[in-house]
Formats: structure tokens, sequence, C-alpha cells
């Protein structure tokens, strides 16, 4: 990887692993932090003076190959795509070629250390002997307010101050940018793509869940520059940190578990919950990047589901009208893993559904056919 000055991958304050691509150093400091989607992926590199064939020389590159392919796969996964909603203004912003390949990816997590708000990895360089998880924690330190505004808005202004960003590192197709309130507490500031449709959905939805005995993330209404907006409370603390559906699936794979039968013993519970909530509420749109499972940062321990979030696609018009579309989880139909989960847990509304909870007439309808699909009651 050229370009790519040595660095540290960090848990907090802990060594995880040293990397330098030029000399083939892949050092793991520490198994146990090792990011998910990298434990399992590394290869033994062969010590030079075990080195003596041609065979041994060949081995010896192929697993550093395995091993740059694996460190360059997670930091290139944790940059936003230039898919997502005002990506392009912010690569002009800070300058960064809109070439959307991993090389790019790669070079734009150097710059903002691939700080991310799901978990604490961020990455050490060789002279940042000052520099501490709590000097780039963008969970406790200031947020810049221009790069929020391009982020949200897509607005060409000039950039002054620390690039160490979550605007750099939060993924999505819509245009959202993170916000610092009064009390300290950080929020997800998200815009629709068709004027404030999908935000309005978000905030319906959340509503909704609300009257369920479901974990969710709660989102409220906002305005932002007369936009109307839905905002949410960040997800993760310093101890819970998130591990997506797809990065799950993909650890399960490299490390030879079934993924379908771990995650119903981590939390089956909750998986059943969120097969409901989808046929419910018509949710084309569960991918394996809004569902996942929390880790201890401490023992990186995988704890359970975390709490549901990203419904500002459903109640979709042609989904609605399709009780029976494929679903992703079991080779099932949506209406098929709602019913078998129904048979599994406890799911019940805390509070009367009424026709108030909803934008539309449509959206009622569709909210009550189904749930009598599931033998649930909705006035």
């Amino acid at each position: 990887m050229d370009g790519i000055k040595p660095f540290t991958i960090m848990m907090k304050d802990t060594e995880v692993m040293r990397v330098d691509f030029d000399t083939l150093c892949y050092e793991v400091r520490s198994e146990k932090y090792l990011p998910y989607p990298i434990k399992g992926k590394l290869q033994q590199i062969p010590a030079p003076g075990s080195i003596r064939t041609t065979y041994d020389m060949n081995r010896s590159l192929l697993a550093a190959r395995k091993n740059e392919e694996a460190v360059v796969s997670w930091l290139a996964g944790r940059v936003l795509l230039l898919s997502r909603a005002n990506a392009k203004w912010i690569y002009n912003l800070f300058r960064f070629e809109q070439t959307g390949t991993v090389e790019q990816h790669m070079k734009i997590a150097m710059v903002c250390r691939a700080v991310s708000v799901l978990d604490p990895y961020w990455l050490k360089f060789d002279d940042d002997e000052a520099i501490s998880w709590s000097s780039v924690d963008v969970k406790r330190n200031p947020l810049n307010e221009i790069v929020a505004q391009v982020a949200l808005h897509g607005k060409s202004l000039t950039f002054q101050g620390s690039p160490v960003t979550p605007e750099l590192t939060t993924n999505g197709a819509y245009a959202k940018a993170w916000r610092r309130h009064d009390d300290g507490t950080l929020w997800l500031y998200k815009l629709g793509a068709n004027g404030s449709t999908e935000s309005r959905i978000e905030v319906m939805c959340s509503n909704l869940l609300d009257k369920m005995n479901v974990e969710h993330v709660h989102y409220e209404a906002g305005q932002d520059e007369d936009q109307y907006v839905c905002m949410c409370p960040c997800m993760t603390t310093e101890r819970k940190a998130v591990l997506t559906g797809m990065e799950f699936i993909s650890y399960c794979n490299v490390n030879g578990m079934d993924a379908d039968t771990r995650m119903m013993e981590i939390d089956g519970e909750n998986i059943y919950k969120m097969w409901i909530v989808d046929f419910l509420i018509s949710n084309r749109d569960r991918h394996g990047q809004n569902w996942g499972f929390y880790y201890d940062t401490e023992t990186m321990e995988i704890l359970g589901c975390h709490p549901l979030f990203d419904h500002n696609n459903a109640f979709d018009i042609d989904f609605m009208r399709d009780l029976d579309a494929p679903y992703q989880f079991g080779e099932m139909t949506i209406r098929q893993a709602a019913q078998k989960a129904m048979d599994q847990v406890d799911f019940h509304f805390t509070e009367p559904i009424t026709r108030e909870d909803f934008i539309t007439d449509r959206q009622y309808r569709s909210f009550q056919k189904r749930a009598q699909c599931l033998g649930l009651q909705v006035e």
C-alpha cells in the first residue's frame, strides 16, 4: 500500500497492532482487542531467518498479502462512501480525490485516524507521542461546525481545524451530521432525500416503537436551517461499541461458526422482535449495517443486539402491498419470519396504537392488516 506511513491500531490507549506495509510488519500486540472484522484473518509470517527456499519466500509473501487485505478492508470500510448524500461536498472540503477506490479510502482513514462513533478504535503514528485516546475521541472533543454544515446541507465552504471528525466515517445513504447538544450529548441529525418525507417516517416509526416492548433508538423531530430533520442520540458509550450485522456474519464465516445459529444463541429474543417489527412497518431496508450487536470494549464480549434504528424507508408503498416479500433472514418471506417469531417471544403493544399514530390512512390500514396477521389488536 504505497504512501501509507507506519501506524498502530489502538483500542482507546491500548496498542492492538503495529502495521508497516513497506516492511510487511503486522505485529499483533493485543490479540484480545483485535477488531472483530480482523479476528481470524491474520496469517503467521515466517521469521526472516527461517526463509531458505523459494517456497518459503512465496509463503511469506502470501501471508503478508492476506494480512494487508485484512487491515485495508477493515480501514477502508470505515470511510464514508461517495454514494452518501453530500459525500462529494465533504470530499471537496478536505480536497480528497473523488475516486472511491480502496487506496483513496485508506488515505482518508489516515487523515481522520479512522475514528468513529461506533467504537473506540483509532490510528496512532510514530510521531504521536503526545496523542492519546482522550484527545481524538469524538464523543468528548469539539465537533467542527463547518464539516457538519457541509455534511447535512451540502454547502460549499472553506475548512479550518482538525480533520478528526465522525463525518468521514459515518456511512448510509442520506445527508446527516453529528451535533453536540447543550447537555454535552452527541446527536445525529438526518435529512430526507425527498423533502421531509423519510425524516417524518423515521419519527413516526420511533413513536410506534415507543408503544411496543422493543429496544430501539428514539428519534425526535427537529429543525436545522428551517429544514425538517429527524435526530437521535448516539447509541454507543465508552463501554458499548457496535458490531454490525455484516461484520458479525463475516466474523462467523471466517472463524468457522454458523452465523444464524450464533446470533440466536447471543440474543434470539431481540432478533425475533426485529422480524416482527419489520413486518408490521413494511420495512424493506433491513440490511447488514442497520442491525447488529453491542460488545463490551473492556472484555470484547458480544453482549446482545443493539437497539433498532434506521426506519426512514418503512411503509414503502410497493412493500405494503406485498405481505409475502422475501426477507433476508432464514430464506423466509417477511410474513413467515414474523409469524415464526411470534411463536418464540412475548411481543406486545404497551400502549394502544391508533390512527393518530400514522401520517396517512394507507400506513394505518397496512399496519392494522399486518397486526391482524400476527394476532395483534390495533384500535
